[in-house]
């Protein structure tokens, strides 16, 4: 019995000194050999573009561990590369790479690498964009990053990745394009790099599951005139879902600022979303043909602002083939999105005349709806070629009102129909609106009902337009010299008295119908017409 223990002790006591002999002889003889290998391996998988550099990497053959310090992968900057210039370069960083449980024995046998886990401290990811020179030659460290990393590293499989506290960065040399991720966290499960599961529909970018988070999104547009702000965000495969809170998107200057920066009649928008869901996220569509599929879209309370001055030169521009949904066919980013869900939307329009250099504003409070089939993918306009938009709003937060569009992707005009009622409320809200613009003052009305049926296109609008309403009187405004207001009595009273119907039924009991035609001119917008055939209609119901 006691021979058998002391055989045991030194078959152990042996086991462990060829382990420790054999871990002393990896990190003292094999690991420079490897380290070699490895930068040789990154250099050769870039073209000679980039090199691999760290502080100290250390190796545990007992545990099958490995651990890096201060990983860089940098362009290289050899006379060879220098006067190659690439469209994008990469700069990498990770403070510590941790790799776990690696399979030694699974290696010897199959020559193929698992891991355990793989642990990415602080991670510094940026990409800067130059202009592309053609130098006749094919640039292949343009290769997107996921195919480099694939044929560098191919063949690996990995349980867990574990990423904390990364940071993602976007420049470009030539505008003012910047997009800054920070504190990014995340989790990629079940990892396979190889070939094959790049294009498995079951994997998002090999691994089977992902959940990531950001604690803040900051973007400049190439124009730096709009910044775009995010945080946090959330996006998890296993609930099929991505969720962005506190979005706001708004203007990096102030309006006289903007309009001397652009010199032209630009609409200025500020937009504020509390959350942003998309839920229902189809993997496999986004896989094979890089859809965005989803089955909603929540939009959640917020504001959207759009501000206009109209005393600055109109851009020169045709707007004809721009409508919502014209733009929406053109995107290069395939979308199939079920439906877009609408809660508690602020809306407001401002607009400085370019008559009396005042601004009106029309307001839509508490506004909520929803899009169906918003979507410009081929396939699924072959199943149902219409988008249609319903909405319910408060109008000037005193009348309620509900919108219908219906949207015809397969047009080539960009065929479109939109009917709309709104409820009894009393008219003097609108002054907001029609004093700025026009020297016009409801005095009082009592809105009955509106309701109008229009059918469009790029060359046309036509419809029909009911208001019925009692006590119709205006007022009639001249301005002083010191900016203000005051009533013309008699232009006033010639305009109640011979101009306009003050009920609708008139006294005679005869109903007023606006009837709507309008060829579009090429410098009105989609909104512009829907505007213009709201006007028309309604100075005929009035009278003028």
């Amino acid at each position: 019995m006691r021979s058998v223990w002391k055989w045991s002790i030194g078959v152990a006591v042996c086991a462990i000194a060829v382990v420790a002999i054999a871990n002393w002889y990896v990190n003292y003889s094999l690991k420079p050999k490897m380290e070699v290998a490895l930068k040789k391996r990154v250099v050769d998988g870039t073209n000679g573009h980039y090199r691999l550099t760290y502080d100290e990497l250390e190796l545990s053959l007992l545990a099958g561990n490995a651990t890096a310090t201060n990983i860089r992968l940098t362009p290289a900057m050899s006379a060879d590369t220098r006067h190659r210039p690439a469209a994008t370069i990469y700069h990498l960083r990770i403070g510590r790479l941790k790799i776990n449980g690696v399979g030694l024995l699974r290696l010897l046998i199959s020559n193929r690498l698992t891991i355990n886990t793989i642990t990415i401290d602080t991670p510094s990811f940026r990409i800067v964009r130059h202009r592309q020179v053609d130098t006749g030659a094919t640039d292949s460290a343009s290769k997107p990053v996921h195919e480099q990393i694939t044929q560098t590293l191919s063949g690996i499989k990995v349980n867990r990745i574990v990423l904390q506290a990364g940071e993602f960065e976007l420049a470009d040399e030539h505008d003012a394009t910047h997009l800054h991720i920070q504190k990014i966290t995340g989790t990629a499960r079940d990892i396979r790099i190889d070939s094959a599961s790049l294009l498995d529909t079951a994997r998002l970018y090999g691994a089977k599951a992902i959940q990531l988070e950001a604690e803040t999104v900051d973007y400049v547009r190439p124009d730096s005139l709009y910044h775009l702000q995010i945080g946090p965000l959330h996006f998890q495969t296993t609930k099929e879902e991505l969720v962005l809170h506190n979005l706001r998107y708004g203007p990096t200057l102030s309006k006289a600022a903007f309009y001397r920066r652009t010199q032209l009649a630009k609409d200025i928008s500020n937009i504020s979303i509390s959350r942003i869901g998309l839920t229902g996220i189809d993997i496999t569509r986004w896989v094979s043909a890089q859809t965005i599929a989803a089955a909603a879209l929540h939009i959640d309370s917020g504001s959207i602002a759009i501000y206009k001055d109209k005393t600055q030169p109109n851009p020169p521009e045709n707007k004809i083939g721009k409508s919502p949904h014209q733009q929406l066919l053109r995107l290069e980013q395939p979308v199939a999105i079920d439906s877009v869900l609408i809660g508690a939307l602020d809306i407001g329009f401002t607009e400085v005349s370019d008559q009396t250099g005042k601004a009106g504003t029309v307001t839509f409070e508490t506004t909520s709806g929803v899009i169906r089939n918003l979507t410009n993918d081929s396939l699924a306009l072959v199943r149902n070629r219409f988008m249609e938009l319903h909405a319910r709003s408060r109008v000037m937060g005193a009348g309620d009102l509900t919108v219908d569009f219906r949207f015809d992707l397969r047009d080539s005009l960009g065929a479109h129909k939109y009917r709309a009622q709104l409820g009894p409320m009393s008219g003097t809200p609108f002054n907001k609106m029609l004093t700025p613009q026009l020297h016009v003052e409801i005095e009082h009305v009592a809105i009955q009902g509106l309701r109008f049926d229009m059918e469009a296109n790029d060359r046309r609008t036509a419809g029909t337009l009911h208001l019925d309403y009692d006590n119709l009187k205006v007022n009639m405004l001249r301005e002083d010299n010191e900016g203000g207001t005051s009533t013309k009595p008699i232009v006033s009273f010639f305009a109640n008295r011979f101009l306009l119907n003050d009920s609708n039924p008139d006294a005679n009991g005869v109903r007023h119908t606006g009837q709507v035609y309008i060829e579009r001119p090429y410098s009105f917008s989609f909104f512009k017409m829907i505007w213009r055939s709201i006007r028309e209609g309604t100075k005929e119901c009035i009278g003028l």
